[in-house]
């Protein structure tokens, strides 16, 4: 489910900025996300002209942070992410079934269902005799 809602690896660019810790330039991302170095480029390029991310030039290079903005919809994003994990795994799961009655409890459901099935017997039984009687 999760493969049909997002993808994959735009999704692991935008968790891996979510890391507070961590201090991200494009190639160090491509390298943690899996994608390439000139697609984690792009996609931080559309993130900045959106708002999700800033960027902040150290030298010669180029650090990325989540905006207010970003860390929203990284949150957001990482929710979506566990709840699809969870639906999956719980997907995988076998059906849990009824359990089965303790014995005793059986025992009693099948006397009282034969103890109906008698009573009914006898009622027409009584029912007949009246008849021929009357007959």
């Amino acid at each position: 489910m999760k493969n049909l809602l997002i993808k994959t690896k735009p999704c692991a660019i935008i968790l891996l900025l979510k890391s507070a810790e961590q201090a991200w330039y494009p190639s160090k991302l491509a390298r943690a996300s899996g994608t390439s170095y000139v697609h984690t480029v792009n996609f931080l390029a559309n993130l900045r002209k959106a708002g999700v991310v800033s960027l902040e030039k150290k030298g010669r290079q180029n650090w990325y942070k989540l905006t207010e903005k970003g860390t929203y919809l990284a949150l957001t994003l990482d929710d979506l992410v566990k709840k699809c994990d969870l639906a999956e795994a719980e997907a995988k799961q076998p059906a849990k079934s009824e359990p089965h009655p303790a014995p005793q409890e059986a025992q009693a459901a099948h006397e009282k269902a034969a103890e109906k099935t008698h009573e009914k017997a006898a009622e027409k039984t009584h029912e007949k005799a009246a008849e021929k009687k009357d007959a």
